[in-house]
């Protein structure tokens, strides 16, 4: 497991948990399907870090992109 910020930009991985600092972020990011048991791919660090959810591309602010954290999901 690994926060987002150190994850490997074009892989994929399923949310763990998410630890934010303010209870609002964790309904924003629901609302955009940023949720635990979600599966991302990271396309980009900066200057927002953007990931694939589904049909949906998300750009996050790094401060946030901070309190995501992520297994790695091994294709087969």
């Amino acid at each position: 497991m690994t926060g987002l910020p150190h994850f490997p930009i074009g892989e994929t991985g399923r949310i763990v948990f998410i630890a934010p600092r303010f209870h609002d972020r964790m309904d924003k990011l629901a609302a955009l399907g940023v949720v635990p048991g979600s599966e991302v791919r990271l396309h980009q660090r900066s200057p927002a870090y953007v990931l694939d959810i589904g049909e949906t591309t998300v750009a996050i602010d790094p401060e946030i992109a901070s309190e995501i954290f992520l297994k790695r999901v091994e294709k087969r």
